[in-house]
């Protein structure tokens, strides 16, 4: 991997960082992936559900939320990044409690289903049921159902669009906001990042290849912003949108591209391009980079559900 990206001092060691290009190696990834705990401390409350899933499976889910609460509160829906081939990492767990302890909200994180085995649509329509038994529920869960705000990072970011799209076209009421950090929008690949970033640490052009041919290897969905949203062809009723994206990342046009077309639709959309960093510097929790970004976030969040 070259090092020819100037990425800050507290990001180096993501320099050598890099995902494996086999997609058949991530199951085995997985095992240990799946060892890692999301557990209560003394500042949130984790406990683990089962909901319906698509096609009647049994969704493992968690809810995160403040310690000794009882009042009705705001919801997150955090959709984990990771290409759809990954399960959750100690770094979305712990931006899962950030967000319940700092912005105050109820999150509830599912766990869906990952490839190769479940190809599109099943992680989307995985997260969609998981949207739509929370607005089921949000009596018993305590939440305000017009008072949801549904966050991912890379392929957390598409499923997030996509579940703001699927809910608008089944009649389902619309998250308040969608928070997206370097997300991946659009399997065409023909912005200038894909063509310029084809070697950067973590993610790249080719890794980025494999996961949108992996997706759609058995052809494209007739909504095909379900799988792809930047191909939308309306954006009406697409609720107030905050992006980040990473400066050496091959998907950094995605996320400029679509609060292009956000704005285009007169949707008000919040833009941050953060400096020296790479596709997934999001684990270097301990950073001013990761602080002044939780920073930001929680102020939108807090903003968006007044």
């Amino acid at each position: 991997m070259k090092t020819k990206y100037p990425l800050d001092k507290e990001l180096r060691s993501l320099t050598m960082a890099h995902l494996f290009p086999n997609i058949h190696v991530y199951p085995f990834v997985n095992v240990f992936m799946g060892m890692i705990p999301c557990r209560s401390d003394e500042k949130v409350e984790v406990t683990k559900h089962f909901i319906p899933g698509y096609e009647g499976y049994k969704l493992p889910t968690l809810i995160i939320e403040p310690g000794n609460n009882k009042e009705k509160l705001p919801c997150i829906m955090f959709f984990h990044g990771g290409g759809l081939i990954l399960k959750a990492a100690g770094a979305h767990y712990q931006f899962a409690k950030w967000y319940a302890e700092k912005a105050h909200c109820r999150v509830i994180m599912p766990d869906y289903r990952l490839m190769p085995k479940y190809r599109f649509p099943y992680a989307v329509e995985d997260c969609y049921c998981a949207y739509e038994w929370t607005i089921a529920n949000a009596k018993d869960l305590n939440i305000d159902e017009n008072r949801i705000i549904v966050i991912g990072d890379s392929a957390g970011g598409n499923i997030a669009s996509a579940v703001v799209f699927m809910a608008r076209d089944r009649k389902q009421v619309i998250p308040a906001g969608v928070l997206m950090s370097y997300p991946a929008l659009d399997r065409r690949m023909n912005t200038e990042s894909m063509k310029e970033y084809t070697d950067t640490p973590v993610l790249d052009t080719g890794l980025a290849k494999m996961y949108w041919d992996e997706m759609l290897i058995n052809g494209l969905p007739r909504h095909i912003e379900y799988a792809s949203p930047m191909e939308a062809e309306s954006f009406s009723g697409f609720p107030t949108t905050y992006i980040e994206i990473a400066e050496f990342d091959c998907l950094h046009y995605d996320g400029i591209l679509f609060a292009e077309k956000l704005k285009s639709a007169d949707i008000p959309v919040e833009l941050h391009e953060v400096k020296g960093t790479c596709h997934g510097f999001e684990v270097a929790l301990k950073s001013r980079i990761v602080r002044e970004s939780i920073d930001r976030r929680i102020v939108w969040i807090k903003k968006t559900l007044e």
